[in-house]
């Protein structure tokens, strides 16, 4: 999925809103591009994502895949997206947290299939507030961290991430 997929993607949330109560419910809204890994903290994995949340729920995509940000650890193609879990959005101060049960497609799988489609895969998201540079995104879905060598995620080099 191309960066302006993932930002069309979290606009269109915004402006359809998650429910009744979205109106008066504050947003946690992300996209862009995720180049350097945080360091001790996730390991090299650059990615586009992006979400938008509310006390309500949301979306969550993050894409591994394309010229950019393909070919991660011996895979052309890893995305997780799925649903926000509604009451998981926690903020605190510029930090942010939230998590639910994404679909997770690998290309090629695991044990080496073409393409494995894994369901109802958990996962948390924590994110630093801020603009490109500043912004940053921590990944985990403890299904893959073994595997992998640790949580995905890094600075956001393009896109932004906030709170409104």
């Amino acid at each position: 999925m191309r960066l302006w997929h993932v930002a069309a993607l979290a606009g269109l949330l915004l402006l359809a809103g998650t429910g009744p109560s979205a109106g008066s419910s504050a947003q946690l809204v992300g996209g862009g591009l995720i180049w350097d890994p945080l360091r001790g903290k996730t390991i090299d994995s650059p990615s586009d994502f992006g979400f938008a949340v509310t006390a309500e729920g949301g979306i969550f995509v993050c894409s591994m895949a394309g010229p950019l940000t393909g070919g991660f650890k011996g895979l052309k193609v890893m995305t997780v997206e799925g649903p926000v879990t509604k009451g998981s959005l926690k903020v605190t101060g510029r930090t942010a947290t939230f998590s639910g049960k994404a679909t997770v497609v690998l290309v090629p799988g695991m044990s080496k299939e073409p393409v494995q489609v894994l369901d109802n895969v958990a996962y948390t998201v924590t994110v630093g507030l801020g603009g490109a540079g500043k912004a940053w995104l921590i990944m985990k879905v403890p299904a893959f961290t073994k595997t992998l060598g640790g949580d995905t995620g890094g600075t956001v080099k393009i896109g932004s991430i906030t709170w409104k």
